[in-house]
């Protein structure tokens, strides 16, 4: 990172390493909360969209769909989400909060928004400026990860002629 005394590494190094620090940082304040900062995460996209099918919420994340259904199953179990039949396709459904949902989402929020005020404070340019960073780099990485998933499905492809 610039300004500091570690040795040159790439970009992607830099977004990981930052992602462990703001995974710190959201640990530590929501500690006590009612839910980590994952599940916080996933409720806020609940909240957010309201009632929205599991294929939306994965997309609103950035999370593989199948991570995201493991997270909903423990929302379930504990009673914080449940399913709406889709108005349109009789083989989805949409997600929405229970009332006990939307109670953890909002014990859990007095740690985060401790947590967002001094990420805040902290930011030298502000968030405004850090989020146009922050969302080219998640296109770049969503753009990356769509080549390289087709290039490993073109190297099966070959192989499997090959064979």
């Amino acid at each position: 990172m610039a300004g500091d005394d570690t040795p040159g590494t790439s970009l992607l190094f830099d977004v990981f390493a930052t992602s462990q620090a703001v995974g710190r940082l959201l640990a530590a304040a929501m500690r006590v909360g009612a839910l980590t900062p994952a599940e916080y995460a996933v409720s806020s996209a609940m909240f957010e969209l309201e009632a929205a099918t599991p294929t939306a919420l994965a997309a609103r994340l950035g999370m593989p769909l199948t991570t995201l259904a493991d997270q909903l199953r423990a929302f379930e179990a504990r009673g914080h989400a449940a399913r709406l039949p889709h108005p349109t396709d009789g083989r989805s459904y949409r997600v929405v909060l229970t009332a006990a949902g939307r109670e953890a989402h909002q014990a859990a929020n007095a740690g985060f928004e401790a947590a967002h005020r001094a990420f805040s404070a902290a930011l030298p340019a502000g968030e405004d400026r850090a989020r146009i960073g922050l969302s080219d780099i998640r296109r770049a990485a969503e753009q990356a990860a769509s080549g390289a998933a087709a290039a490993v499905a073109s190297r099966r492809r070959s192989a499997g002629r090959a064979g």
